[in-house]
C-alpha cells in the first residue's frame, strides 16, 4: 500500500513540476491585473499571457498545451469581465499560429524570435479589435489597444530570459535566445 501511496505523490509531485509554466503565466495574469499604476496610467500592462503563449508554443508545446492556452484565456475573459471565451479565441489563435511556425522561429537569433512576436503581437491587437469591435457593437478606440500591443512588444525579451529560465528547470535541452 505504501508503493502506491509513493507512486501516487511522485505523479502528482511530477504534473505540478510539468505545469509550471501555466503556473507562472497564471501568477503574470495574476499581476498584472493588479492595480499597481507601474507606468503611472501612461501605459498599459503588458500582455504577458501572449508572450508566454508565443515562448511556449516554439520552445516547448508540450508545456504549455493548447488546453491550458484556453484556461488561461478564459482565466483573464473572468477576472476582466470580458465575453467569456474573448481572451481564449485570441490567444488560441495566436498559439496556432506560433505553432504552425514553430520550425522557423526554433533556433532563431533574439532578433529573429522578437520579430516573430513584433508580427503576432500586431496581428493579435488587430484581431483583438476587430473582434471587440464585433461583440460591443461599436469602433473601439485604437490607442490603448495598440499602445498594449507596443509595450508587449518592448518587454518581451525579459519575459523570455524569464520564460527560458524556467524552461532549464524542466528540460536539460540545449537552446538559446
Amino acid at each position: 500500500m505504501l508503493e502506491y501511496l509513493q507512486i501516487g505523490i511522485a505523479w502528482g509531485a511530477r504534473q505540478i513540476w510539468q505545469s509550471l509554466p501555466l503556473l507562472v503565466t497564471l501568477a503574470a495574469l495574476l499581476l498584472a491585473l493588479a492595480p499597481l499604476n507601474l507606468f503611472q496610467g501612461y501605459a498599459p500592462a503588458p500582455d504577458i499571457v501572449l508572450a508566454s503563449v508565443f515562448f511556449w508554443a516554439i520552445f516547448g508545446p508540450q508545456f504549455l498545451p493548447a488546453w491550458a492556452v484556453f484556461a488561461l484565456g478564459l482565466t483573464q475573459d473572468i477576472a476582466t469581465g470580458g465575453p467569456i471565451g474573448f481572451w481564449a479565441l485570441v490567444y488560441l489563435l495566436a498559439y496556432g499560429f506560433a505553432l504552425s511556425q514553430r520550425v522557423f522561429f526554433f533556433g532563431r537569433t533574439v532578433p529573429g524570435v522578437w520579430l516573430g512576436f513584433i508580427i503576432v503581437a500586431l496581428v493579435t491587437a488587430f484581431v483583438t479589435w476587430i473582434v471587440g469591435s464585433t461583440y460591443f457593437s461599436r469602433w473601439l478606440p485604437v490607442a490603448p489597444i495598440l499602445m498594449q500591443a507596443l509595450v508587449s512588444i518592448a518587454v518581451f525579451p525579459l519575459a523570455a530570459k524569464a520564460f527560458f529560465f524556467v524552461r532549464g528547470f524542466l528540460t536539460t535541452a540545449r537552446e538559446g535566445l
